[in-house]
């Protein structure tokens, strides 16, 4: 609204929002938010831990399964399905103690096995769109982050957690078929859309029909916070663009991969990679896009406000144990630190920056 009064509202306003952007988000929250209510994600989670009997190893194939479904659905919707399932698992196999650790370990696992794909994450959603980066391409920039981010989660996991012996978890959550079946294909039309295969309209038209006719009450779950702040962000950042001396400030700052990289890594760590990604996306030539999406990505961890997906985690948390959220900040952050210098590491010394 600041921005306003310096450039006047007109016409052109139309033009900075990116309604790919909005259209592909909408459609992943419908197909989302049916899945999450189908407790299909839940089912996956219980038949993977009723496998085993050590904490150590429910401990893993938990932290491995989040990792795996951030790629396919956004990190916060995989988070608020498995971390009440996390510990809910703990208490029933009376390992409660090793709860923190393990949902820790399930952010990181969420941030960067989302990091893979264009719609594991907001941020991804937005920057694959806004500078047309071919599929694979995209793929290809965020394999180093992944495969290094499921070695590091895997290996603290196992190292943190004892091999003690519980009980078996033998839950079984109600579904329902049909709907599981409605909802797997408003996802593969999502799917489709973030593929290019289908228009983004015809998308649109597809899952207004099938969630009209089939779950109309899903449009009150999605996060309509979200897809607003998008569009706020979008008249803020096209506004800044407008102003000369902002954009040749900034753009000069943003003239290298390290200066694009670092820049969105920090940038994260104060105003969430979301925000970031929209606001140094208006400033970063289209040939710095793979250290921009990199820099968000890692940036993830760090701070607890530095992802959507962290704040999540932290509030099941704050409601679960209020008693050790000290002890949680600090080994989230030591961890995040960690994690944070290594992948650099890795991407500097095996990138072709």
């Amino acid at each position: 609204m600041i921005s306003c009064f310096f450039i006047p509202p007109t016409l052109e306003y139309l033009g900075y929002i990116n309604y790919k952007v909005l259209i592909i988000m909408f459609t992943l929250m419908i197909s989302v938010a049916g899945l999450y209510e189908s407790n299909l994600f839940s089912i996956i989670a219980i038949w993977l831990v009723s496998k085993f009997y050590s904490i150590r190893w429910i401990g893993l194939v938990i932290v491995i399964a989040t990792f795996l479904l951030g790629m396919w659905v956004t990190n916060d919707a995989v988070l608020l399905t498995l971390v009440p399932f996390t510990l809910f698992v703990t208490k029933q196999t009376g390992q409660e103690r090793y709860a923190l650790i393990i949902v820790i370990m399930q952010t990181f696992a969420a941030n960067l096995g989302s990091a893979l794909t264009p719609m594991g994450d907001p941020q991804n959603i937005y920057l694959y769109a806004y500078y047309d980066i071919p599929f694979l391409s995209f793929i290809s920039a965020m394999i180093p982050i992944t495969l290094t981010g499921l070695i590091l989660v895997s290996v603290t996991t196992i190292v943190l957690i004892p091999n003690i012996r519980c009980h078996p978890v033998t839950v079984s959550p109600k579904i329902s078929t049909w709907k599981i079946i409605i909802y797997v294909l408003i996802f593969i039309n999502a799917l489709l859309t973030v593929l290019r295969v289908i228009p983004e309209l015809y998308a649109l038209g597809i899952t207004l029909v099938l969630t009209l006719f089939f779950a109309r009450h899903l449009v009150r779950k999605i996060d309509l916070t979200l897809l607003l702040t998008f569009f706020s962000f979008f008249i803020f950042t096209g506004n800044l663009s407008q102003m000369d001396w902002i954009r040749n400030s900034v753009s000069t700052l943003l003239q290298s991969h390290y200066s694009v990289f670092f820049t969105g890594l920090l940038t994260s760590q104060f105003i969430s990679n979301v925000p970031a990604a929209v606001l140094l996306s208006t400033f970063t030539d289209g040939i710095y896009w793979k250290q921009l999406l990199q820099g968000v990505n890692v940036g993830a961890m760090g701070t607890l406000i530095a992802s959507l997906a962290s704040l999540i985690t932290f509030k099941f948390v704050i409601k679960k144990f209020p008693t050790v959220t000290k002890e949680y900040i600090k080994t989230y952050t030591l961890l995040s630190v960690v994690f944070i210098v290594i992948i650099t590491g890795v991407l500097i010394g095996f990138s072709n920056w």
